[in-house]
This record gives C-alpha cells, structure tokens and sequence, in this order.
C-alpha cells in the first residue's frame, strides 16, 4: 500500500453541462430552455411581466390581449382538404349509388394509404361487407373514377394507366409501356423498346416524355405534413465592402432570474430551508445562463473566423468556398477542434447567397495539377454548368467530365463524379440523351 499524487483531467457534470449545451441545435436548445424555465422557478423568460425589476412572481394571466406575443393569425383553424373529405364530398354527386355501394366505397376511401393506393385486396374487402366480388370491383371502379386520376390503384401499374386512361389520344404506345415494359423504361433500355415495339426512337422518347408527366402518387398531395423550418444562428450581412456577423435573437429565448425570488433569498434569510432551496436554484439557474452565453459567444467567434477564411464565398458565391478544416478554426481561435465540431453542428447562418448549416463552409479538399487546392462545392458547380451547357443529343458522360476538370488542372476520378452528380440530383448521361 502507498501513496502517489498523479495528475488527471475529470470531466465535471459543470463542464458535462456546458459542453451539451454548445452541442444542441437551434430546436433542441428551445425544448431544454423550457424545461429548465419549467424545473427552476427563478428563471423566467426575459420580457414578460414580473421581472427581475418586479416584486411579485409572475402568474399566468387570462386576458390573452395584453400578451404582446401573441398572434392570433397563428390560432385560425387549417382549411386544409383531406383526401378523404376530397373524395367522400365527390361521391356525394354520384347519383343512383345504392346505401350498401355507398358505404363500401366509403370504407375502400378509409383503407386508402397516403399516396391513395388500396392496400387491401378484393376478397378480404367483400368478406368485411359481405358483398359478392363483382359488387366490390364495381365500387373500385366508382373510386377509381373519382378525382384525382389513380387513385384507388392497387399497384403502379395500374395507377398509370387509369391516368392515361383519361388523356385525349389513348396513347397506345405509353398503355403497352405501362403493361409490359416498366423495368426497361427503368433501366432507359431505348433500343430493345425500339425493336420490340417496331416504332421509332422518336415515339419512345415521347412516349416515355408521357409517363414522366403521370403522377405516381396521386394521394400524396393531401397528405398535411409539418414542414420544419430553419432558424439561423448567426446573420450575415454585407455592409459595403465588409461582412459582419450578429446573433439572431430569436434563435434563443432570452431569459432572466426572477429578482422576486433573488430578494426572498435575502430576506427570509431566518428560514434556512427556503434559503438554501432558493441559493440551490439560484445557483442553477447563473450556471445555466452562463453556459447559454458561452454558446452564443462561441457561436459568435467561429462565425466570424469562417467568414474571415471564406470571404471570396460570400463576396462572389458558392463556386468560390475553398477548401477548409475545423483544426484551422481551432487553430485561430485557440480551441480545440472538438468545440469547433460543437459550435457547426446543427447551427445555420443565414448569408446574403442563402442559409447555410456552418458544417458546410467546410468542404473536402481537392488537389490540382499546380499545387493548390479546390473545394468539392467547386467541382460540383462545374459539374452543373457544364451539364447544363450540352448537347441533349450527346450528353456529357461521367468519363468526359472527369476529363474537364483535368483540363482544369484537377485530377479527380470517374467514380467521384459520379458521386457528386448524384448529390446535385442529375440523372445518367445516358438518361439525359434526348434524340
């Protein structure tokens, strides 16, 4: 048994605090400011009555009117048409639908899934009601004949058709490429379709021109989904030749200690139970203010350094973001990279080219014939532009791009563009070529 002194770096639940704090996106941080203003009475939300100038502790008032925040265009009920409503208020106008009919095409209606597809097969539909199978495809069919056109579809296939079913020429050509030939309009398999078909190679690029128009989910556009949105960090504006960076306020709620409860520590000073429970939130609620103002300082300093580095991105736009790693802004703002990796994550900044997550000013490296570097972001906007210049009837293949940018003096492989048109969402060459 002895003794030695040793030096060892512990991770304090302080700093683990802290730490998880930086790491938090914008949305995030709002639901753990709440939660910290529901567990700890002495924090309140900075702006509302009974603040720290105030002697009385804030309570919930019943006349909503004198909240400044609220809005009340935000509290209007949705308008929006379900497809349900959609098609039960079309089946309304069908005449001489007997009740049984009615109710079974209202039952296919409640079994439709969101991209308005029958899920369930006829049998099982017509043991539920008790109806023969000439009775439930009969009811199919006055589904399928509902707005919009295919819905009520069992499968793809037959959801095309029942589209093209309703264009004006029939398309004979397009209802054979439905029937027969999906997997080889697929693959773009334009010879074999030519010889199999005896048409021209015209007639199947119209052809299929056609089916991309068809829509092969006909319900989806009923379906309410929350759209998320962005809250920036960080604005970046342009005045004159400079750029400065600013906190967005509202990114995070402002808060404040309540100065009732911070006098009642003082006064009932006597109580030493209420003393030390109000010293022990107090002394939360100071540590939790320090951490959020240790973010946004954070935030706020790797936010300046990016835009000292990319200065050329936000002067001329993304084809000029240069190549950069998180050990450079380390570096030049004496932290460590871990931090950096902290403060990007999940934090936008909003620029004059558009909003941003911070992660992306720093884009992989590629190296040149002369030495230098350029960013992946770079090459993809090449990549774009060169597409978009080319011949539709010889489209630039993903061996001839990758030559372009040799000629640019940067060597890059096949495969890599073939990588970055796929993150651009640009088809094959291949399906590309128009004749």
């Amino acid at each position: 048994m002895f003794q030695q002194q040793a030096a060892r770096m512990r991770i304090t639940p302080q700093l683990r605090k802290a730490i998880g704090i930086l790491k938090l996106s914008t949305p995030e941080l709002m639901e753990v400011i709440q939660q910290e203003v529901t567990d700890n009475l002495v924090l309140e939300i900075a702006g509302n009555k009974g603040g720290a100038n105030d002697f009385t502790p804030t309570f919930l008032r019943g006349n909503r009117s004198a909240d400044s925040n609220y809005e009340p265009l935000l509290h209007i009920a949705s308008n929006e048409v379900s497809l349900e409503r959609h098609l039960k208020e079309q089946l309304g106008f069908i005449p001489n639908i007997s009740p049984s009919m009615r109710q079974t095409v209202i039952l296919m209606v409640g079994n439709l899934d969101r991209n308005g597809y029958l899920r369930f097969t006829l049998p099982e539909i017509a043991e539920v009601c008790g109806m023969e199978i000439a009775q439930v495809e009969h009811a199919l069919r006055i589904l399928q004949s509902l707005d919009p056109r295919g819905i009520g579809a069992r499968d793809l296939r037959e959801c095309l058709l029942l589209q093209v079913q309703s264009l004006p020429d029939g398309c004979p050509i397009v209802s054979e490429l439905i029937k027969n030939h999906l997997k080889d309009i697929a693959h773009y398999h334009i010879h074999k379709l030519t010889t199999l078909l005896q048409v021209s190679t015209q007639e199947i690029q119209a052809a299929i021109d056609v089916i991309k128009e068809l829509n092969p989910r006909p319900g989806a556009a009923f379906h309410i989904e929350t759209v998320p949105y962005i809250i920036p960090e960080v604005i970046i504006e342009r005045v004159g030749e400079q750029f400065f960076v600013r906190l967005h306020q509202e990114a995070s709620s402002r808060l404040s200690v309540n100065g009732y409860y911070e006098r009642m520590a003082v006064l009932d000073s006597d109580n030493k139970e209420v003393t030390q429970f109000l010293s022990s939130k107090l002394h939360a609620a100071k540590f939790f203010l320090k951490c959020l103002e240790q973010r946004r300082r954070t935030i706020f300093r790797v936010a300046q350094a990016i835009v000292e580095e990319q200065n050329e991105f936000f002067s001329h736009g993304i084809a000029y973001l240069k190549p950069m790693t998180l050990k450079q802004i380390a570096e030049k703002l004496s932290v460590h990279e871990s931090t950096v990796s902290r403060a990007t994550a999940g934090k936008y900044a909003q620029t004059p080219w558009g909003i941003f997550e911070l992660k992306h000013f720093f884009p992989s490296r590629l190296q040149t014939d002369i030495g230098d570097s350029a960013s992946s972001e770079y090459v993809k906007s090449r990549i774009k532009t060169w597409i978009s210049g080319e011949n539709p009837s010889k489209p630039h293949s993903d061996q001839k791009l990758a030559d372009l940018m040799k000629g640019e003096g940067i060597s890059i492989s096949r495969r890599t563009i073939t990588k970055y048109r796929e993150e651009l969402g640009i088809s094959s060459s291949m399906r590309r070529k128009r004749i």
